[in-house]
């Protein structure tokens, strides 16, 4: 199993991959708990990205910044 995150402001994102696809998780840093936990699967790690970007952005009401991934 392999692990992506990035931090933009109170929210952690979360790139899991395993052997079936790319899952994509959204966890909020300061209430501790799970903001967007989606079980579908994404084909390739850019793809898991970009949602995940996405799925930021829903949150914050605007477009994130190019996210550093660790």
């Amino acid at each position: 199993m392999r692990a992506y995150y990035s931090t933009h402001k109170h929210i952690r994102l979360f790139v899991l991959g395993t052997p079936e696809g790319w899952h994509v998780g959204l966890y909020d840093i300061q209430q501790r708990k799970w903001t967007d936990l989606d079980t579908s699967l994404q084909d390739t790690l850019k793809e898991a990205k970009a949602d995940a970007q996405k799925k930021a952005a829903a949150i914050f009401g605007s477009r994130t910044p190019e996210l550093k991934w660790h």
